[in-house]
């Protein structure tokens, strides 16, 4: 488990100096919050939700996201934007900035990898287009610790400026993250994983921190959590069998979590530009036990 009561309580008193140290170094780029999972947020058609209780903290480049969407598999179903507030402008106005996507949704909390990545400055925010009939974003529970803000929800896939509408509603603030990229290589770097991670208690999101024990295997640790960037929280081995028929002919992934959060795990395959997710949501059967695909990846 994440930890028990008592030892949690003094581990992180003891991790107090540590991360008052570490605020004082480089900050990790965050746009958006994930909270604990509710329901669909209710839509005509396509719409753009945007997220505006957690804005970019600091400039940087968002470099992957992640999102809970109602429904999986959706091909080419969501864009991934980002927009400015102004209140230089007529009606406070949000400004265009970027977007990426339309992605493939392929598990009910998935995680994109922003390809090249975006540009965005402290006080952006990020949203969520359904261009196609296949899901919806994800709503948290407005009462849960951690949850997102209020959001707009705007009709149509919004590719410019616009002056938002004068109510905003406080109760179902939609579901999104974005964080910068700590990857973890694997294979002579031929793959590259990230993961991102859930506290079920407090719905507070953490990006991995990825630590090499060779060069198919490493683990994540979740200092934003723990304080601790050398704890470790999911073990990840992955195995070369491309060279043997008899056991296949692919690359194996394994992934073990040694804790209750729940996390998605995303690899990259930078030979083919595939991507693959791997989730232990609480829902999901054996939370604890990882997972085992021994045909996730072809040479």
């Amino acid at each position: 488990m994440f930890h028990s009561f008592r030892s949690a309580s003094r581990f992180l008193l003891a991790a107090g100096a540590l991360t008052c140290a570490a605020a004082a170094g480089a900050q990790t780029l965050t746009v958006g919050a994930v909270g604990i999972p509710q329901g669909p947020i209710p839509t005509s058609g396509t719409q753009t939700v945007l997220q505006l209780g957690y804005a970019a903290n600091i400039d940087g480049n968002a470099v992957f996201a992640t999102f809970a969407w109602s429904a999986a598999p959706c091909p080419a179903a969501v864009k991934v934007k980002f927009f400015r507030p102004s209140s230089a402008l007529p009606g406070g106005q949000f400004l265009f900035v970027d977007q990426r996507g339309p992605f493939d949704v392929n598990a009910t909390v998935q995680t994109v990898r922003l390809d090249p990545p975006v540009a965005v400055r402290a006080g952006d925010v990020i949203a969520l287009t359904n261009v196609t009939s296949c899901g919806l974003p994800v709503i948290a529970a407005a009462t849960s610790p951690g949850a997102p803000g209020p959001y707009y929800s705007v009709q149509g896939d919004i590719t410019a400026n616009f002056a938002p509408a004068t109510t905003v509603p406080q109760s179902g603030p939609a579901i999104i993250a974005l964080a910068t990229d700590e990857s973890l290589s694997m294979l002579s770097n031929r793959f590259r994983l990230t993961l991102v991670a859930t506290n079920p208690r407090t719905g507070a999101i953490a990006v991995g921190s990825p630590v090499p024990l060779g060069n198919g295997a490493g683990y994540f640790s979740l200092p934003d959590l723990t304080g601790d960037r050398f704890f470790p929280e999911v073990m990840v081995k992955m195995v070369d069998a491309s060279g043997s028929p008899a056991l296949g002919g692919t690359f194996w992934v394994f992934h073990s979590p040694l804790t209750d959060v729940q996390y998605t795990l995303t690899i990259t395959d930078s030979v083919r530009g595939r991507t693959k997710s791997y989730n232990n949501a609480a829902s999901a059967p054996g939370q604890l036990c990882g997972g085992v695909d021994t045909s996730a990846f072809r040479p």
